[in-house]
């Protein structure tokens, strides 16, 4: 009995035990580090905006120290096509995430929608 105790202790402590493990501790070990969705998006937002203000800063303060109103003005531009182009990635990105999310969760349910057509058009 002392060895069956000692056995998770030891797997949740450290990460090259769960090789030994049963094959029913995997999935759930697995499924854990896996990132749902909305985790995934709200990484890519938190990730973007912390960018997002980091160049607004560094931009705001080289147009200052430029002196010309042309080198400003060509920072600027550079600036806001860098961050459009960003904000633009970003977008497709997270679209990408919501429309695999949301055929994942209709997939159970199209496939019965299409059954009882199915059984519908045979009758």
């Amino acid at each position: 009995m002392t060895e069956t105790t000692a056995a998770p202790k030891a797997k949740k402590t450290t990460k090259s035990k769960p090789k030994a493990a049963s094959a029913k501790a995997a999935p759930k070990a697995a499924a854990a580090k896996k990132k749902t969705p909305i985790e995934v998006a709200s990484g890519i937002i938190s990730e973007l905006t912390r960018t997002n203000f980091e160049e607004t800063v560094e931009t705001a303060k080289a147009v200052m120290k430029s002196g010309d109103i042309k080198a400003a003005v060509e920072l600027q531009n550079e600036f806001l096509r860098a961050v459009f182009k960003r904000n633009l990635d970003a977008a497709r990105e997270i679209n990408e995430i919501t429309v695999s999310a949301v055929r994942e969760a209709v997939a159970p349910y199209a496939e019965k929608v299409n059954d009882a057509f199915d059984k519908l058009r045979a009758a």
